[in-house]
Parts: structure tokens; C-alpha cells; sequence
């Protein structure tokens, strides 16, 4: 004997799916649960406050509408590293200023407490949130010690006892450590042999600076201004590890929480080391140093990272970190008509050779 099928009973305001069969249809009016929909496959999970939401893709639009041309974004992207280039650049120049009265721990610690003052008070008006969980808190610290604390204090030791436009010029070898460790962690970039020339003719020109140094290491001053130039591209090493770093594993995360929680955890490092190698933090006594605080903080760091950020999560940290290519320019100019510094051939040809080894690198990307 064949049994005759029931409909399933419909209630007003609720849909029930047909059973399929060999299954019994659930009955709503029995007071159990109501199965949920599993999600897509594929589908991403929501983003975080402090992350930046998916990009929806564009609506179609009728193809009678006309719209205004749009800039591109790669025209955005070059305003942004053109500004990066002018406050960074700048910042060696107020480097050399601050630490003729300032120990370089102070000024560190000084500077980047202005520009968390001001990435505060763009928090607080934005009404941006701040991440909570200890995983994004962790990576923040991190990010903190090798992308600001070491390199800034690396970078202010140095300047006592070499000029603004070489510490310019040797910053600007940060592109070719971002390469070779981004090439090792992401995905999307590599080691081209017309990329690996661009970074030996970047070394060449390393050479050739320190070349005056290194025949005289003998000496207590040649061998100072070695370390010093060495103590630069240490700090060089440290932003490509902090860059690379921060798309690996901040890669969503909004650019003002970045540079705010890079530049909280920071302002502890540095204060903590202030308090153990100089026994507390010496105030600017000068207008000058005064100043040098207020410029690196508001402008090389509070304004600087906003930029730099965003064009680290929009461009990647290959051509985010050839703002080096720009950099030098702006920071030997400002030497020489500021400070009065002198650049001779040996300057020259090593700071060529490693502006042609950061184009070379940009033209094999």
C-alpha cells in the first residue's frame, strides 16, 4: 500500500522549501528550530571596524548615462609619493638640527609624541576604532619597534656624526631590502634578473660613499662615520622589514589605525629605552630644537605615516618604498642651502648609483 504524500503547511510571513525526497519537510508550527542557510562558498567574512571594507563591485550603468572622467589612481598614488618625498626628506635636515642639542633617544621620543597627539585628534574626529584584540595589538608592537622605534633612533644616532644629504642618500637603499624580503613573504612580488642588477648597482653605490671611510677605519673619526653610515642602512633594513611586514599581516587594516597603534607603541619603546640608556628625557632649550620637534613630529611622522600607509596598502611596499628614489633629492638640497653641507665626486657617483639601482628596480617591477 502506497502512502500519499502531504503538502507541507504554509504560515503567513514564512517560506517553507519544498521537501525533497525520502526527507520529511520541517513543520513550523511545531516550535522547533528553523534551519539557517549556510553561507556561500567562498564568501569573505565581515571586516573589522578597524579594517577597510571590501570593495563592492560597480553597478551596471546604462550605457546612455555619461560620466565625467575619473582620475586614474596610479595619478593619486604619485601626488602622495611626491608629498611623502617632501616631508621625509625634510625630516633629515631637522634631524641634524635637533641632535646638536638634544640626545637622539629624546628627540625620537619628543617627535613621536607630537605625531600621536595629532593621529589622536584625526582618531577622535573620524570617529575611527581602534583595534582591542591582542593579535592586531601584538602585530602593532611589533611594527612599532622595527618600522619607527629602531630606524629613528638609528637614523638620529648616525646624523651626529654625518651630513643630512648622506643619510638621505643612504636611506634611500630601502627598496632593495623591501624587495628581496617581500619576494620571500608575498606572493605578488619577485626577484627579476633586471631587478637584481638594479640592487647590485644600488651596493655599488654604497661602496662608493663609504669608500673614503673604509680606507681610513683606522682612525676614531673615519671609524665613527662608518658606523654611522652603517647605522643608516640598518635603518634601511628595518623599514623593509617593517613594510613587508605590515602587508603580510595588517594588510586590510585602515591606515590611520596603523600608523596611530604603530606610533602609541613607539612612543613606549622609545620612552623605556630613554629611561635606561639616558636616565629620563632631555627639552629642547633653543627655538631650533623646538622646532625640529614640532616639524618631525607634526610633519615627518603624524602626517607622513597617514601617507605613507596609504600608499603602502594601495601600491605595495615595492613602489611604496621608492619614495627613496625622491627622497634624496629633497634631503641633499636642503642640506647644502641650509646647512652649508658640500658634496664632492665621491658623493656624487655613490648617490648616483643608487638613484639608477632604485630606477632599475622600479623599471623591472
Amino acid at each position: 500500500m502506497t502512502r500519499a504524500r502531504m503538502a507541507p503547511t504554509r504560515v503567513p510571513g514564512r517560506r517553507c522549501a519544498a521537501p525533497r525526497p525520502g526527507r520529511r519537510a520541517p513543520d513550523p508550527g511545531a516550535g522547533g528550530p528553523v534551519p539557517r542557510r549556510r553561507p556561500r562558498a567562498g564568501s569573505a567574512p565581515a571586516p573589522r571596524p578597524w579594517q577597510t571594507p571590501p570593495v563592492n563591485p560597480a553597478p551596471e550603468r546604462p550605457a546612455s548615462v555619461a560620466l565625467p572622467d575619473q582620475p586614474r589612481p596610479a595619478a593619486g598614488y604619485a601626488v602622495l609619493l611626491g608629498s611623502l618625498a617632501l616631508m621625509w626628506g625634510s625630516s633629515y635636515l631637522f634631524i641634524k638640527i635637533g641632535v646638536e642639542t638634544l640626545p637622539p633617544l629624546s628627540l625620537v621620543l619628543l617627535r613621536v609624541l607630537v605625531g600621536l597627539a595629532i593621529l589622536l585628534v584625526v582618531v577622535a574626529v573620524t570617529r575611527t576604532p581602534l583595534p582591542r584584540d591582542a593579535r592586531t595589538i601584538g602585530h602593532l608592537v611589533v611594527l612599532g619597534a622595527v618600522n619607527i622605534a629602531i630606524p629613528f633612533w638609528l637614523i638620529s644616532l648616525a646624523e651626529q656624526h654625518i651630513s643630512s644629504g648622506l643619510a638621505g642618500i643612504l636611506q634611500s637603499t630601502a627598496p632593495f631590502f623591501t624587495l628581496v624580503i617581500a619576494a620571500s613573504f608575498i606572493h605578488d612580488e619577485r626577484i627579476t634578473p633586471g631587478r637584481l642588477a638594479g640592487i647590485g648597482l644600488g651596493f655599488l653605490g654604497i661602496l662608493v660613499l663609504s669608500a673614503e671611510n673604509i680606507a681610513d677605519f683606522g682612525s676614531a673619526l673615519g671609524m665613527e662615520r662608518l658606523l654611522a653610515e652603517l647605522a643608516v642602512v640598518g635603518a634601511s633594513l628595518a623599514y623593509a622589514i617593517g613594510n613587508t611586514y605590515a602587508r603580510r599581516n595588517l594588510r586590510n587594516t585602515r591606515p590611520l589605525v596603523l600608523s596611530t597603534g604603530q606610533v602609541g607603541s613607539a612612543a613606549v619603546l622609545v620612552a623605556i629605552l630613554a629611561l635606561v640608556v639616558d636616565g629620563g628625557v632631555t627639552l629642547p632649550a633653543v627655538p631650533e630644537a623646538a622646532f625640529s620637534v614640532l616639524w618631525l613630529g607634526a610633519i615627518g611622522t603624524g602626517f607622513a605615516y597617514l601617507v605613507f600607509f596609504r600608499l603602502l596598502t594601495g601600491w605595495g611596499p615595492t613602489r611604496a618604498s621608492l619614495v627613496a628614489y625622491l627622497l634624496p633629492v629633497v634631503a641633499v638640497i636642503l642640506g647644502v642651502v641650509v646647512l652649508g653641507e658640500t658634496v664632492d665626486a665621491f658623493f656624487l657617483a655613490g648617490a648616483a648609483l643608487i638613484v639608477a639601482g632604485v630606477w632599475v628596480v622600479n623599471r623591472q617591477g
